[in-house]
């Protein structure tokens, strides 16, 4: 099992018109049965830490019924922008006549748009291997050798098999060159909860 939300929880900056996107999503990698690679159970617009409160039971209990995992977009979104993302995106669904991708649309756009200001975005550094050593010399390594020099890591968030490193944006460059085989995701969720 794997139980983020208090260390979320510290993270979560909310704000009027801001909201963060949580979903319960089963994954082919568990239920070899399903019929696509993944299936969203259920998704949760967190406008509140009081709402992240009442919401983190029930998100646990439809996670291990489910055999499920709940992820967490750390970017935020904005009502604002995603009610306008939204009526552009219905407009090209109706215009395509892809008239049944309507009643996911809002999950679509609110996945796909964040709407954190300049300075304010983080990404996801994948470590894939349970491995202090490794975290720490990725660690050091963007903190120190990828511009802007200084601190960049807000988190250190444990997966089932290894972290998601939670950084501030920086030049990514020199990372790839010396770590290859670790993968920087710049609007992607992290984990929440693991049964």
């Amino acid at each position: 099992m794997t139980n983020n939300f208090e260390q979320i929880r510290s993270l979560l900056k909310l704000e009027a018109d801001y909201f963060y996107f949580i979903q319960i999503i089963q994954r082919k990698k568990e239920i070899p049965e399903l019929g696509s690679n993944n299936r969203v159970i259920r998704s949760y617009m967190i406008d509140s830490i009081e709402k992240f409160d009442r919401c983190r039971d029930e998100i646990i209990s439809m996670c291990e019924h489910f055999n499920a995992r709940a992820y967490i977009h750390l970017n935020r979104r904005k009502w604002d922008r995603i009610s306008l993302e939204c009526l552009r995106h219905n407009a090209e669904l109706i215009a395509n006549g892809q008239h049944d991708a309507i009643k996911s649309s809002l999950e679509t756009v609110i996945g796909r748009h964040n709407c954190e200001p300049k300075g304010g975005k983080t990404w996801i550094i994948d470590i894939d291997t349970r491995d202090e050593a490794l975290d720490r010399a990725v660690q050091e390594f963007i903190n120190t050798q990828c511009n802007p020099v200084g601190m960049k890591i807000i988190a250190n968030i444990p997966t089932k098999n290894g972290s998601h490193l939670i950084t501030t944006p920086f030049n990514s460059q020199m990372f790839g060159t010396r770590y290859p085989e670790i993968d920087i995701h710049k609007d992607n969720p992290t984990i929440l909860y693991i049964p």
